[in-house]
């Protein structure tokens, strides 16, 4: 299996999802925020829901959806697992268990949590809530999958490391692919980092042994990555280190560069340095983790973006000269993109923290937009020819992600070429 992706808006023929959220997003739901990364809570079963209509929706403009999480099943079929249970009912009674331990442990937090940020749920009732909806994914996931896969995904996914994996179903951060290579990313945070080797797992269970290479240096991930034209910008800030930028242009600079295609980092310097000091993430750091939060390429010469941030952004181009790296300071990004002839369409900051900028584009001028509520962006995309379709993933963004964020494609059809 060999990935092509040269641009962000080639036709897209076929991109890698996780799949639905599920008992690990649960557990999730009884941690601080601080820990699991969402919003303080969100309905899961509901959420389910929402990615399956936005899977039918790309698989409907007859785009090949790839999923990971379906990989790793089928592979731990054949697999042992460690300190995995038996069966269902003993998978059940693991999970109440561990849901019993984060309850008690983080529960007056929660409560405080909640009453800050005027969100009218009862902590006792969300826990509750928790544990029916166990049952209710543990017998879908065994429908799906048989009892043994269901049992060892779930254990590995909710039980197996220090902090479930809440937040796997945000299947682009772990991976980027780009031109014919895919990266493994570096995550951030701790809740987040084991899901990378079960990506890497996943994709060489698809058949990519071959395009893998791996970011040793620093942390970056996926929603900081993208190609457009000749460039391919990386985001640095809150999630993405200059050093991991580096990293990508020393392994794979010159195979971009063969292709035409030159390696900028995007930086907002005050949020990398506080994210490297800071012990969590600040709401600001969560409403512009990535690129992809605040940045989006909608044709080569365009883009759309919330302009306050773009204008805190300053450009670096990076080249690898056999082994020593240079780098060239471009100005701010707003010069940058303007110097390249590409036009800014303006989102506010209320359209930019409901994800306006967070959208796949599938090509040939259509575009997935994660929320109806954006109706000046989605009247203004219209206008330009555009073709809109609305995932409206209303739970699913509650884990300050969206369509962008749960998407990573891995074949596009080669419709543009880089420019020298």
């Amino acid at each position: 299996m060999i990935p092509q992706v040269f641009n962000e808006t080639d036709i897209l023929e076929e991109v890698l999802v996780w799949g639905e959220p599920g008992c690990e997003a649960l557990l999730g739901q009884l941690l601080p925020k601080t820990r699991s990364l969402f919003f303080s809570f969100y309905e899961v079963p509901q959420a389910r829901v929402e990615f399956r209509r936005m899977q039918a929706l790309i698989e409907g403009e007859g785009v090949t959806v790839t999923r990971a999480k379906d990989a790793v099943a089928q592979m731990l079929r054949n697999q042992e697992v460690n300190n995995a249970p038996s069966s269902i009912r003993e998978l059940k009674s693991e999970l109440l268990s561990r849901a019993d331990e984060l309850y008690e442990l983080h529960r007056e937090h929660k409560i405080r949590e909640l009453e800050r940020e005027g969100i009218r749920h009862d902590v006792d009732d969300i826990y509750a809530q928790v544990k029916k909806d166990l049952s209710v994914i543990l017998e879908e996931d065994a429908d799906t999958y048989g009892e043994s896969a269901a049992v060892r995904l779930n254990h590995v996914l909710s039980l197996s490391h220090p902090l479930p994996l809440a937040n796997i179903f945000y299947g682009r951060d772990q991976t980027q692919a780009l031109t014919h290579k895919i990266l493994l990313s570096s995550l951030r945070w701790d809740i987040r980092r084991p899901e990378v080797n079960i990506f890497k797992e996943a994709l060489m269970e698809l058949g990519y042994h071959e395009s893998l290479v791996p970011v040793e240096r620093g942390t970056i991930e996926g929603g900081d990555l993208a190609i457009l034209g000749d460039t391919c910008f990386i985001g640095v800030g809150a999630r993405t280190s200059y050093s991991a930028a580096k990293d990508v242009c020393r392994k794979i600079g010159p195979l971009l560069a063969s292709k035409g295609i030159q390696i900028v980092a995007v930086i907002n310097k005050r949020h990398e340095e506080e994210a490297a000091n800071y012990g969590a993430p600040t709401d600001e750091h969560m409403h512009i983790m990535h690129l992809d939060m605040f940045w989006i390429p909608l044709a080569d010469n365009l883009v759309m973006a919330y302009g306050e941030e773009v204008d805190q952004r300053s450009v670096v181009r990076m080249t690898r000269n056999s082994n020593q790296l240079i780098t060239e300071e471009m100005g701010s990004l707003r010069v940058f993109l303007a110097a390249k002839g590409i036009d800014i369409i303006n989102v506010t900051r209320e359209e930019q923290e409901n994800f306006a900028t967070n959208l796949l584009n599938m090509g040939n001028q259509t575009l997935m937009v994660s929320l109806s509520r954006n109706k000046r962006v989605i009247a203004e995309l219209e206008s330009r020819g555009y073709r809109i379709l609305n995932a409206e993933i209303t739970k699913l963004v509650n884990g300050y992600g969206a369509v962008h964020c749960l998407t990573a494609p891995v074949r596009r059809k080669r419709t543009s070429v880089a420019r020298s």
